[in-house]
């Protein structure tokens, strides 16, 4: 990935997140796959990447009520991504021989 890119990537602040769908699958009465609220922040889905705010919030509008637009930087995220990656990343014992 070249300088340029990188920058393009780092100025995309704004994240447009849903949650993951229930498992097994569940349709509700209008057809649509339920989605599982339940699930921490740092678990839901990523949807697209904005520039700005104003840019989020307007797609927003046009989405179900469970999509969410939020900062890349919140530190209510970060904190949360952090705390759920050291489980994820934990190194696995060294077999015993």
């Amino acid at each position: 990935m070249n300088k340029c890119s990188i920058a393009a990537v780092l100025a995309l602040t704004w994240l447009m997140i849903m949650p993951p769908p229930k498992m097994p699958p569940v349709k509700s009465a209008d057809g649509s796959y339920e989605v599982d609220l339940t699930k921490p922040i740092t678990k839901w889905i990523l949807f697209a990447t904005y520039r700005n705010e104003a840019a989020c919030r307007g797609d927003l509008k046009e989405k179900p009520s469970y999509f969410l637009c939020i900062d890349r930087n919140n530190p209510a995220f970060r904190a949360a991504a952090a705390a759920a990656a050291p489980a994820a990343q934990a190194p696995k014992p060294a077999p015993k021989n």
